[in-house]
This record gives C-alpha cells, structure tokens and sequence, in this order.
C-alpha cells in the first residue's frame, strides 16, 4: 500500500490532513499528473513559438487537471 493510500485511510477514520498533505494527494492523481504533464508541454511549447492557442490549450489542461481533483 502507497504512502497516499495510507493517508487516504487515515482521512476515511477522521484524521485531519494538513494543507500541505491535501495539495501532495492533488498532485499525485495520476489524471491530474497527466494533465499537468501536457499542459506544461503545449505551454511551453506555445510561449516558444508565439502562438495564443498553444499556451491558451496548455493552461486549460492545467486547471482542467485541478478541476478534476477537486470535484472527485
């Protein structure tokens, strides 16, 4: 069992996460990681080439990614 799964477990019976602890098990969502992966990518990549819709895709996957986590 992953460290995350522990904490998850933990969280289930009561225990309070910190905010730190919330924003780690954010991030470790493979969906999220995923997401932020790409979108970092096409961001990247737009600022290089100068082009709005690049960066515009890149920074709606990354908060597509936060939207997802936040929701599940």
């Amino acid at each position: 069992m992953a460290w995350s799964e522990k904490r998850v477990q933990q969280y289930k019976r009561g225990k309070k996460p910190t905010w730190l602890e919330l924003r780690m098990l954010e991030h470790a969502d493979p969906v999220h990681m995923t997401l932020a992966i790409v979108g970092t990518i096409a961001l990247v990549y737009g600022l290089w080439v100068n082009q709005w819709l690049w960066i515009i895709i890149g920074v709606g996957l990354n908060i597509l990614g936060h939207l997802y986590t936040w929701w599940k």
